[in-house]
Formats: C-alpha cells, sequence, structure tokens
C-alpha cells in the first residue's frame, strides 16, 4: 500500500510537472483574440442634406472648400458629398479590408508544433518509473515559399487598394451624372410647366369661344389635345426626375426628403484631340482598374512561383528529449519528407498557370474596351456638336416663324392644325436642346474617367480618397 500510495504521488508529481510547463506555454503562445458576438444593425435612419454638408464642412482633411447649400451645390460638391458617406463605398471599403487581411494572412509563418507524452508503468513495475517524452518541430517547406507568399500578399494588397480607388472614381462619376440628369430634367420640367399654363389658357379661351359660337369644335378639340399631351409629357419627366432624385439620395446615403438645390451648369469643357491622344498613351499608366489588374497578374506570377517552390518534398524537423521507464534520458531528433510520387502539387502548379493565363486575357480584354469606350465617346461627342450647331443655326429662325404663325392664328388667317404642329416642333425641339446638353456633359465626364483626366478636381478627388483609407 505504501508503494502504490508512493508511485501514484509520483504519477501525480509528474503529471503536475509537464502540465505546469505546456498548459501555461499553450495559453501564452495562443493568439488574444477573443470572440465577441455582434449582432446585425437595426434600420439606418440617414442623415439629411443639411447634416451632411456639415459634417464634410467640419471634416478640412476631407474638404478644402466650404460647401454651401445657400449658394448651390456643384459638380464637384455632390461627388464630394458622395466619397464622403456613399454606402455603396462604405461596403466596397469594407471588401476591401478583408482583402488586406487576406493579404496579411499569406504573410504569416506557419506556427511550430510542440509534443508531450507520459507512460504510467503498470503491473509488476517494481522498480519503474514514469516515462516522458517532448519535443519540438516545425515544416520547413514554409521557409521555402515564404518569401513568394509575401509577394502575393503584397501584390494582393496593392491590387484591392486601386479596385477600391477606381470604385471611389465611379461613385464620384455616377454621382455626377445623376446630378446632370436631375438638372436638366427639371429644366425640361420647367419648360413644360410654362407650355402647359399656354395651353390651359387657349384652351379656356377657345371653350369660352365654342360656347359663345365664335370658335369651332375642331379647334377647341385640337388645344384640348394638345394640352393633355402636355400634361402626359410632364407626367414622364416627373417620373424621372423623382427616380433621378432617389437614385442620387441612396448614392450620397441621405433621407428622400433632402432636396437637391444645383447651380446652373456652364458648358462642359471638351478635351482637344491632341489632347485626348496623350491620355491614351498613359492609360495602362493611370486607370486603377488596369493597374489592378497588372497588381492581380503580378500577384498570381508570385502564387504561381510558391505553388512551384511547394512542389519539393514536405520537410519536417524536429527535436525531442524523453525518459523510459527505466530511467533513461535520451535526446534525439527526427525528420520527415514526403514523396512526391503521385501529388507533387501539380494540381496546384497547373491552376496556377492556368489562372495566370487567364488573367492575361482579362487584361488585355479589358485595355482594348478601354481603348473601345474612348473611341465611342469621342465619335459620340462629334454627333452631339454636329446637332448641336444645327440647333443654333435654325432654333431662332424657328421661334420667329412660330410668332408670325401664332399672329395668323390668332387672327384666324390660320388654321388650327399646322398652328399646333409649328408649335408642338417647337417646343420638342427645345426639350431636345436639354438632351443635348446632358448627352454633352454625360460624354465629357465619362471621358474624364476613362482618361483620368489630371486636372484639379481630380487631385483633389485623389486626396479625398486617401482620406477614406485613413478613417
Amino acid at each position: 500500500m505504501k508503494h502504490i500510495f508512493e508511485f501514484s504521488h509520483s504519477t501525480l508529481r509528474s503529471k503536475i510537472c509537464i502540465f505546469s510547463i505546456f498548459i501555461p506555454a499553450y495559453f501564452t503562445l495562443t493568439g488574444c483574440a477573443t470572440y465577441i458576438e455582434q449582432p446585425l444593425p437595426e434600420r439606418h435612419i440617414p442623415v439629411n442634406l443639411a447634416t451632411l454638408v456639415d459634417q464634410a464642412n467640419h471634416s478640412p482633411a476631407f474638404m478644402p472648400h466650404f460647401i454651401s447649400l445657400e449658394d448651390g451645390l456643384s459638380l464637384d460638391d455632390i461627388a464630394s458629398l458622395a466619397l464622403f458617406n456613399s454606402p455603396i463605398l462604405k461596403v466596397n471599403y469594407e471588401q476591401y479590408r478583408v482583402a488586406q487581411a487576406s493579404a496579411y494572412n499569406l504573410t504569416l509563418l506557419p506556427d511550430p508544433q510542440i509534443s508531450a507524452s507520459m507512460d504510467n508503468p503498470l503491473g509488476n513495475s517494481l522498480g519503474a518509473v514514469n516515462a516522458w517524452s517532448t519535443g519540438i518541430g516545425y515544416d520547413l517547406n514554409a521557409l521555402i515559399t515564404h518569401q513568394s507568399l509575401v509577394d502575393v500578399g503584397d501584390r494582393q494588397s496593392k491590387q484591392a487598394k486601386l479596385v477600391l480607388l477606381w470604385q471611389a472614381w465611379q461613385v464620384s462619376l455616377q454621382a455626377k451624372i445623376l446630378s446632370v440628369d436631375l438638372y436638366y430634367t427639371q429644366k425640361k420640367l420647367a419648360l413644360t410647366a410654362d407650355m402647359i399654363a399656354t395651353y390651359e389658357r387657349r384652351y379656356q379661351q377657345s371653350k369660352a369661344g365654342m360656347i359663345e359660337g365664335n370658335v369651332t369644335l375642331e379647334t377647341n378639340a385640337t388645344d384640348l389635345s394638345v394640352l393633355l399631351d402636355a400634361y402626359s409629357q410632364s407626367s414622364l419627366l416627373q417620373q424621372e426626375s423623382n427616380q433621378y432624385a432617389h437614385q442620387l439620395q441612396q448614392l450620397l446615403g441621405i433621407d428622400t426628403t433632402s432636396r437637391f438645390p444645383l447651380i446652373d451648369f456652364d458648358v462642359p469643357l471638351e478635351m482637344s484631340a491632341d489632347e485626348i491622344t496623350s491620355y491614351l498613351l498613359d492609360i495602362d499608366k493611370v486607370r486603377p482598374d488596369l493597374l489592378a489588374l497588372q497588381a492581380g497578374y503580378a500577384a498570381q506570377e508570385a502564387n504561381l512561383r510558391a505553388a512551384i517552390l511547394a512542389q519539393f518534398p514536405a520537410f519536417n524537423l524536429g527535436i525531442s528529449t524523453s525518459k523510459d521507464t527505466g530511467d533513461l534520458r535520451t535526446n534525439g531528433f527526427n525528420i520527415g519528407i514526403t514523396l512526391p510520387l503521385f501529388n507533387g502539387n501539380k494540381g496546384n502548379i497547373l491552376i496556377a498557370q492556368t489562372s495566370r493565363k487567364q488573367l492575361a486575357e482579362e487584361y488585355r480584354t479589358r485595355l482594348q474596351q478601354a481603348y473601345t469606350n474612348v473611341s465611342e465617346l469621342i465619335q459620340l461627342n462629334s454627333i452631339l456638336s454636329v446637332q448641336q450647331a444645327r440647333f443654333s443655326e435654325n432654333l431662332s429662325t424657328m421661334e420667329n416663324l412660330l410668332s408670325n404663325a401664332e399672329k395668323a392664328y390668332s387672327q384666324g388667317d390660320l388654321a388650327p392644325l399646322p398652328f399646333i404642329t409649328a408649335e408642338s416642333t417647337w417646343f420638342a425641339k427645345r426639350l431636345e436642346v436639354f438632351d443635348l446638353k446632358r448627352s454633352k456633359w454625360r460624354t465629357q465626364l465619362s471621358l474624364s474617367l476613362l482618361l483620368m483626366r489630371s486636372n484639379e478636381a481630380a487631385k483633389e478627388q485623389a486626396t479625398k480618397i486617401n482620406f477614406i483609407y485613413q478613417h
């Protein structure tokens, strides 16, 4: 009974000794991250436009100039507010952080492994002691591929930042284009309201005249038909304006009660053919989406290099110390080598090679698409310029003709149908002038993005995007 007690006491002491070493070591070497449950957020109530402007104005690192709602919002003001608060960019930024975390994970070396074991003698074990063994081992293959994986992580991190930069430019462009759409739709609505007021007055006059017997049914019916057409036109424009306003509100992350006091837009500054040619020469050096594809291709090159290095046999090295039940202590080492008979990482190498080919084709296609898009916009701009020139030459003449026709119609010297046709055409062409101006703005804004036109607004926007990275 005494021996059993001594044996048990010795066993307990050995266990305590081993666990007193490994348990603190385990918890010390283990990472300190802890799990904290985070439920989904409740419904977010967006701020109004005035609050957003005030918040932006109180961030001088982001907003170098003061925005005033009383003075009206310019295109650059709208774009800045979109960069400051756009929900789309917030999601994109979180995607960027995920990509950064994934890239960081590639730079980490695997942890070494510590092992421990203990054997208790059973049966006739007089004179035997508890046996134990401890050791530490490491996979040396991780050192072979580490630098290549670090390169992959660095290049993927660069790619993620460029992708976010391109998304920010696209959000900025979308905010400007929606502002242009909203502005010219409101202009068309104002013109339509003036025409409706004229048509309503004319219809009421012809209706009263028909009752008195001074106006024919044909004239009154024609006036009513034109008025109803104008109502329909106004309804369609109100629908468009409502759509553009809500899309812009959503893009800026503000509530639906906010209205946009836009300033009058000047004629867009057009680029000359020499400027466009100059920008096209450097398009693959400045466009963030093309640079992101280049960084992605470079990351895949490093990934392929890592896959090739990983085909070498896995090499594990470890050292150990132990004591057997005869109280004999030994020190030793162990080596483990994988025989590359069946796998040899050939599958991963093939995946990396084909992925590199795919990325090369994607880059070639995107680059060609960039040139094609620019060419399309240049041609479109020329078509719009020709049409604007034709309108400038002939609309004033048409206005004079309509003025004479109106006098003749009011005196009964012109039939209703020819006059109404001429007036409706004049009205439609004035609306078309606004559409041409809007198309010119959209074309020039899109060209500025595709060519990454270098100007003060672009430099200011780049500063704002860098602000996003830090906040």
